[in-house]
């Protein structure tokens, strides 16, 4: 009984904090995708219509902050791993973080008893990081073709 007491425990530990990363990973992600969706419709409505390729082409930069910003949830991770010593390597926290968040994972590493559903727990994060950022591209992708619309770019 003790023991499936001390797994139960270990498991309820394990998803505090996995479900604690997460939000923070989650949270950041929001802010920083919004910021740079916000900006996006800034740059837009302010500046001078330049062409339909440097449209295209801003609309892409614009893209790939959203990659960059995604990188920020990874960092958190990373941190995370290595502050509550799941994983003490940097080196193996960041190939491990970004091996789960991008994919099914296929790197692997040796975690302590009691931390065996973290990376489950990084490729959820992985999943809803790559879904915001893909709803906030199509968000600018339909303010890209109302600009575009408005200046008869492709007319």
């Amino acid at each position: 009984m003790s023991v499936a007491l001390a797994s139960s425990e270990l498991l309820v530990r394990e998803s505090l904090f996995g479900l604690g990363v997460m939000f923070i990973a989650m949270t950041l992600n929001v802010y920083v995708f919004a910021s740079i969706a916000m900006l996006y419709q800034n740059r837009l409505q302010k500046s001078r219509y330049l062409g339909r390729h440097i449209e295209v082409m801003r609309y892409a930069a614009y893209t790939m902050l959203l990659v960059v910003g995604m990188s920020f949830s990874l960092t958190v991770w990373v941190v995370a791993l290595n502050l509550f010593e799941v994983v003490v390597d940097w080196q193996k926290a960041t190939l491990l973080t970004f091996s789960f968040f991008t994919s099914v994972g296929n790197f692997t590493v040796d975690l302590p008893f009691g931390w065996r559903l973290i990376p489950s727990l990084i490729a959820f994060s992985g999943l809803f990081a790559f879904a915001g950022a893909t709803a906030i591209a199509i968000g600018m992708a339909h303010q890209l073709m109302n600009h575009l619309d408005k200046h008869k770019a492709f007319h």
